[in-house]
């Protein structure tokens, strides 16, 4: 699969769902003329590895929706799994609701924490905050979720599951929320 005509995100997500179906193993690279902007590996279907931004694996998803338009090639080899990823159909809902123009609301705001992916600066902030409910454990229940969340909605629903009084879940839910903004 190779493509010289510039093709909009959701076609190279569209792309990116389609080589997942098919249970594909190899590599796509997404480029703008000569420049790399993405590269997604496939093992059996499975995505097992991001590159985006010289960013890799989770921190890579942010940087995905950025791009507009590229062209695409589907290298098959045999691929290398670099780095724990959540679920490869939480990264295709991800890449399908993030795009560019889902980014942003009318008013020029941020998107929501649903489609805002996990990065590592929000799973310090909910790990400190899980803390303040569950001691140290917090640490292990935390790595424990982060490898199979990809969203901040995501992880703090699974977070608060942790926690054993509802009213405590919710606390923490809304403290969550407040700190990541």
């Amino acid at each position: 699969m190779s493509s010289q005509e510039f093709l909009p995100l959701p076609a190279i997500v569209a792309q990116v769902r389609t080589l997942c179906r098919e249970k594909r193993t190899g590599t796509l690279l997404i480029k703008n003329n000569s420049q790399l902007l993405g590269q997604i590996s496939f093992r059996d279907g499975e995505i097992v590895s991001l590159f985006s931004q010289g960013k890799h694996g989770v921190d890579a998803l942010p940087s995905l929706p950025n791009i507009e338009s590229g062209t695409i090639a589907f290298f098959e080899s045999k691929v290398s799994v670099n780095t724990s990823l959540p679920s490869t159909s939480d990264i295709l809902e991800y890449l399908s609701h993030a795009t560019p123009a889902a980014t942003r609301t009318n008013n020029g705001k941020s998107r929501s924490h649903a489609s805002r992916p996990l990065s590592n600066d929000a799973k310090n902030v909910l790990e400190q905050t899980l803390k303040g409910f569950l001691g140290p454990i917090a640490s292990i229940v935390c790595a424990d979720h982060f490898h199979v969340v990809a969203t901040v909605d995501a992880a703090i629903a699974a977070l608060a599951d942790e926690i054993p009084s509802p009213t405590a879940a919710a606390r923490f839910c809304e403290l969550a929320r407040k700190q990541l903004g």
